[in-house]
């Protein structure tokens, strides 16, 4: 399996790779070729496949991990580009997001365009489906363990109030991989552990071995909101625990997040970047 960054907050220096505030990766598993969020509304993710060599039009899926346009702000360019490829979301991705932040609110959802011009184009997953060999969206995730601190910044419109998003927009991908698990996670607004345990509960006799994806501990771009220290370490011990391998992260994560996770998860932590190329 091979996982390309499309986009990401950050690529290396000297790059000439677009960057935004945003995440999205191209996933090759057997001939099967996923487009796993499409990052931002600048199209930033859009505009590097065509850097990277990555022929979108040969796309077979894109998943949809939540409705924030972070991650489906390049959706309207992509349906320009391929015609034919389904796109799993769920449908409560479609509604109002917002977030609050010291300068006011700002919407965040997704364009309402997608549904207004190409309604048929979306499939609403809800329940866990297998979309190719080894390849499966899980749309319900299980809230036992507590959900990020920095999700109360965070709100759904309904009937003109705000009110706190639930995250029921979310979803999450696995890819059975020689029958070791690879989770991928958007920005984990539903809990990195919840998704994780949920993820143990539909696939019980297989291992997590690799988590790829945001680990929402600072809310957006900015750091008005972060995770307190004593979040993020419990977080990481409770990953040693399970028994996960490496854990590639980062937009949502932050650089702070990804310090104070060093020194417990070491080596297996990895920073993504846009442009980074991973093989699995």
């Amino acid at each position: 399996m091979k996982i390309t960054v499309l986009l990401e907050n950050t690529s290396l220096k000297n790059s000439d790779l677009f960057v935004e505030h945003g995440l999205s990766l191209f996933i090759e598993k057997d001939g099967y070729n996923i487009l796993f969020d499409t990052g931002g509304p600048q199209e930033s993710a859009i505009k590097n496949s065509s850097k990277l060599g990555i022929d979108l039009s040969k796309v077979d899926a894109v998943v949809i991990s939540h409705g924030h346009n972070d991650h489906t702000g390049g959706l309207l360019k992509f349906f320009q580009i391929n015609d034919k490829a389904p796109v799993y979301i769920k449908k409560e991705a479609l509604g109002s997001y917002y977030s609050k932040r010291p300068d006011g609110e700002k919407y965040i959802g997704t364009d309402n365009k997608i549904a207004e011009k190409y309604l048929e184009r979306l499939h609403f997953a809800h329940k866990t489906l297998e979309i190719a060999q080894n390849i499966f969206i899980v749309p319900n995730i299980h809230k036992e363990f507590a959900v990020p601190y920095n999700n109360y910044v965070l709100f759904e419109k309904i009937n003109g109030e705000l009110v706190r998003d639930d995250f029921k927009h979310e979803l999450f991908l696995v890819i059975n991989n020689d029958n070791n698990l690879t989770v991928f996670s958007g920005c984990g607004h539903s809990g990195i552990k919840n998704i994780i345990n949920t993820a143990k509960e539909v696939f019980p006799d297989k291992k997590i071995s690799t988590v790829i994806g945001g680990l929402h501990l600072q809310a957006g771009a900015s750091t008005f909101v972060v995770a307190e220290k004593e979040e993020i370490g419990e977080i990481a011990e409770w990953l040693v625990l399970e028994g996960i391998g490496d854990v590639y992260t980062g937009h949502c994560t932050g650089e702070r997040g990804m310090d104070l996770m060093w020194p417990i998860l070491k080596d297996k932590l990895k920073r993504i970047y846009t442009g980074m190329k991973i093989t699995l």
